[in-house]
């Protein structure tokens, strides 16, 4: 079985309307609805308990959030006290945060080393902080050193298979089989763990189309150096009828070992109609 996710976007949101969006995902099928750690968009902790409030069966997440913004302590209190008012629906996501802006309004330090060094720290005393108390933990991103944490230390690893790209001041998603040699890279890290992760994967956009290649060229934005044949192949993007799409996420099942597919508050309602066809 296949579980779903969706990030929602809180930004400028009213009470009435985040719970709306909430109840909706959990009516279309979701299973996890997960809130972004961003500066312009409301903060994740009081959006999260506020999901949880207003559904009854799906988990609520946080995808994700940045490890710099949170102190361990700080963030062990929050995340014990959030489990519990959730009734343990919290699964708990981390990464490595990727928004220039963001770091320097925060008064934080940008390089890629720091910023990965920051998220093996937070993972180390989470872990000694919070003992078994820890909710299920996922860690999300593309590199060799965050994927190689993830492998080891979370029960999910999200591929976001879309690393910077400073020739666009972005990031820009990857093509099928550097996909593949990410997948093959977390389970050698995995070893011989007794429980092997869960692989997720973050899809950035989906379209409903006849016409799939049409569909699959409108998004080039997201891989301007992906052919079409390449992008028709990635499992981050997501072009044809729903019964296609479903067929595609049942090949990527069996091609990479997805078993969990998150999409972006843009394609809530496209998606949904995909997961009626995988139910």
């Amino acid at each position: 079985m296949t579980r779903f996710g969706v990030v929602l976007i809180a930004e400028d949101c009213s009470r009435n309307e985040w719970a709306a969006r909430c109840r909706r995902a959990e009516a279309l099928g979701y299973d996890v609805i997960a809130v972004p750690d961003h500066l312009n968009l409301l903060a994740p902790f009081p959006t999260a308990l506020l999901a949880a409030e207003v559904t009854e069966r799906a988990l609520i997440g946080t995808y994700v959030l940045n490890a710099a913004f949170h102190r361990p302590a700080l963030l062990a209190r929050d995340v014990v006290t959030l489990n519990r008012l959730m009734d343990g629906r919290l699964e708990l996501g981390l990464g490595t945060g990727y928004v220039r802006a963001e770091f320097e309004a925060a008064g934080l330090p940008f390089g890629a080393g720091t910023r990965t060094r920051t998220l093996e720290r937070l993972v180390a005393e989470l872990d000694r902080l919070l003992e078994h108390k820890r909710p299920p933990l996922m860690i999300g991103g593309h590199g060799d050193r965050v994927l190689s944490l993830a492998a080891r230390n979370a029960e999910i690893v999200s591929f976001t298979g879309a690393p910077f790209r400073p020739e666009y001041g972005r990031t820009a998603l990857v093509d099928a089989g550097t996909l593949l040699a990410r997948v093959a890279h977390v389970r050698a890290a995995a070893g011989a763990r007794s429980s092997q992760p869960e692989l997720n994967v973050l899809s950035k956009a989906t379209v409903l189309t006849r016409d799939r290649r049409a569909g699959v060229r409108s998004l080039r934005r997201y891989a301007p150096d992906l052919t079409t044949e390449q992008l028709l192949e990635v499992p981050t993007i997501f072009a044809g009828t729903p019964a296609q799409i479903a067929e595609q996420i049942r090949r990527d099942r069996e091609r990479y070992g997805f078993t969990y597919v998150t999409v972006m508050d843009s394609a809530m309602e496209d998606f949904g109609k995909v997961i009626e066809h995988l139910r």
